[in-house]
């Protein structure tokens, strides 16, 4: 068989396998993945404390998983802290925010009826028509919907739960394990490789949403917001997703600031756009492309791709499932 046809029809397996491997193997694995990734991670430090403090490896792995496992948690338990207590202070004042709302939508009313000569109120009507049926679609439709969704919305967080068990579990199996190894020597330079891209992968996002975040609660916190934290979170994780962006959100903000005549507020969320938008496009070319070894346009496919097959988990699968096609296009395998 020529060659040229044998790598293609290489590169299609490899496609095939990491669609099902991805579909239906990845969910069951999930928690020994990421338990063998946070042992590989972890291992440096635990020998260089059994170097310098002669501490048995098996103790120390068991010391550096609990702190790492400590202060990791330590830190999401107090910024989920924060942001509940912000979302409950939300909850708390949506009557006034819904009036204020309501007075925003009857004076922007206003002044469409006076740009397009209706009578006055028109406008304003039509929107609490729609307003209305939406109300009946969300009592009649989705919160039925949402009410049979409890039980599996149950079950799922045991799952979460029992899966997180098993992933400490697992990781401390694995720590101990040293003298486990590959069987087939020719898959080492395929696992580098994919390794590497892998986690660059994964660290160029982490560190591109934590930026987002940490500039977007830094401005609203400059306009005295008493969600900062938690609105700026929810922009920096909103902004990994390709078809909404920081704008979905800061967009229509600054908009409502601007029709209320708040030119400070409307003019330093507009600057948080253009400020998350400049750092996404110059940090994830940089680290993505350059740590990958891929193009941003063919990232961009991978994602969009792996969205359109695996869902919101694409974002993430598509760029490592193409990092997958990339490697065994480069490496020879000899198994």
């Amino acid at each position: 068989m020529n060659r040229k046809w044998k790598n293609i029809l290489i590169i299609l397996g490899t496609a095939g396998v990491v669609y099902i491997s991805f579909y239906y193997l990845l969910p069951l694995v999930v928690p020994f993945v990421f338990a063998f990734v946070f042992a590989k991670i972890t291992q440096p430090v635990v020998q260089k404390l059994h170097k310098c403090c002669h501490i048995n490896e098996k103790i120390g792995s068991l010391l550096i998983i609990i702190l790492f496992l400590g202060a990791i948690g330590s830190f999401f338990f107090y910024i989920g802290y924060i942001c509940i207590g912000q979302l409950a202070d939300l909850l708390k004042n949506a009557p006034s925010h819904m009036g204020a709302c309501i007075r925003l939508c009857e004076r922007t009313c206003g002044r469409v009826d006076n740009l397009l000569g209706l009578r006055a109120g028109d406008t304003y009507v039509w929107v609490e028509n729609s307003l209305s049926d939406m109300d009946v679609q969300i009592s009649q439709v989705y919160l039925p919907k949402l009410t049979g969704c409890i039980p599996k919305m149950l079950v799922t967080l045991g799952q979460w739960g029992a899966g997180f068990i098993v992933f400490i579990m697992a990781t401390l199996l694995i720590s101990f394990d040293r003298e486990s190894s590959l069987r087939y020597r020719g898959l080492m330079p395929f696992i580098r490789r994919l390794k590497t891209t892998g986690l660059a992968y994964l660290k160029a996002q982490g560190i591109i949403i934590f930026i987002v975040a940490a500039v977007c609660v830094a401005g609203l916190l400059l306009i005295k917001s008493p969600y900062a934290i938690l609105i700026g979170i929810t922009i920096g994780i909103v902004d990994a997703f390709p078809i909404f962006g920081s704008g979905s959100i800061l967009i229509p903000w600054a908009i409502i600031e601007l029709i209320q005549k708040d030119m400070f507020h409307g003019a330093v969320l507009i600057t948080l756009y253009v400020v998350t938008l400049l750092l996404r496009e110059i940090l994830e070319p940089r680290l993505m492309g350059k740590e990958m070894g891929l193009k941003p346009l063919y990232i961009l496919m991978s994602v969009y791709v792996g969205i359109k097959l695996f869902g919101l988990g694409g974002i993430l699968l598509g760029p490592i499932g193409l990092t997958i096609l990339k490697t065994v296009a480069e490496t020879k395998i000899k198994v």
